[in-house]
C-alpha cells in the first residue's frame, strides 16, 4: 500500500487551520503570512498549499470551521439543557456569551475580516456571516415557538425575539473586542440571558 505523503496525514489540515486561526486574528487577512502559518502549525509551506490552493481558500476555511465550532457547541447547549424552554434559551444565550470570552482569537477574526480583500472573498465572508445568522435566528425561533405553545412566553412580544437576540449576542461581541474592561463577558452571561427574558416571559394574568 503507498504511504501517504506527510503533508496528508491525519492532523495536519487541523493544525494549519488552528495556526491560520492565530495568525490572521492578530493580524488581518492582507497582514496574514503564510510562512508563519506553516511555522506555528509546524509544517512546510507546501503543506499548507497541499491542503490550501492559496491564503483566501485558507482563510474561508478558518472562517467557516470557527462558525461551525460556534453553532454546534449552541445546538448541544440546547439539546441538553432539559427543562422549560425558559431554562433552555437561558442557557443557550449565557453558552454562546461566555463562548465569545473563550475564544477571543475567533471575535478578533470576525471583527477583522469584514473587508478581507477581493470581491470575490468579500462575498463568500458574507455568504457565511448570513449563514451563521440565520441558523442563531432559526434555533432561537424554534425555542421560542415552542415556548409560546407551551404557555412560557408571551406570543405578543416573542414575535422578533430571534432576530433581536442575534443582534445583543453580535453587538456584545463587538464591545467586547473593543474594549473587554467595559463589557466582561463571563460575569453578565446570567444577566443579559435574564434581560432578554425579561422581555418575553409570559406573565401571570
Amino acid at each position: 500500500m503507498p504511504r501517504r505523503p506527510s503533508t496528508d496525514q491525519p492532523g495536519v489540515r487541523s493544525r494549519i487551520l488552528d495556526s491560520a486561526l492565530r495568525e490572521f486574528s492578530l493580524k488581518g487577512y492582507h497582514r496574514a503570512i503564510l510562512d508563519e502559518i506553516a511555522a506555528g502549525a509546524g509544517v512546510s509551506k507546501g503543506a499548507v498549499y497541499w491542503h490550501f490552493e492559496n491564503k483566501g481558500e485558507l482563510f474561508l476555511a478558518v472562517i467557516r470551521q470557527e462558525v461551525s465550532r460556534l453553532i454546534e457547541h449552541v445546538k448541544v447547549v440546547a439539546r441538553g439543557s432539559g427543562g422549560s424552554v425558559v431554562a433552555r434559551l437561558r442557557a443557550v444565550i449565557a453558552a454562546a456569551v461566555t463562548y465569545y470570552a473563550d475564544h477571543p482569537e475567533f471575535c478578533s477574526l470576525l471583527q477583522l475580516s469584514a473587508l478581507p480583500g477581493g470581491l470575490e472573498l468579500t462575498r463568500e465572508v458574507e455568504g457565511m456571516a448570513r449563514d451563521m445568522y440565520r441558523q442563531g435566528r432559526e434555533m432561537v425561533g424554534a425555542l421560542v415557538r415552542e415556548g409560546v405553545h407551551r404557555g412560557e412566553l408571551d406570543a405578543g412580544r416573542a414575535g422578533v425575539a430571534a432576530p433581536v437576540l442575534v443582534a445583543l449576542l453580535d453587538g456584545l461581541m463587538s464591545q467586547w473586542i473593543v474594549d473587554r474592561r467595559a463589557v466582561p463577558l463571563r460575569r453578565l452571561a446570567p444577566d443579559v440571558a435574564g434581560a432578554f427574558l425579561e422581555g418575553i416571559v409570559k406573565r401571570a394574568d
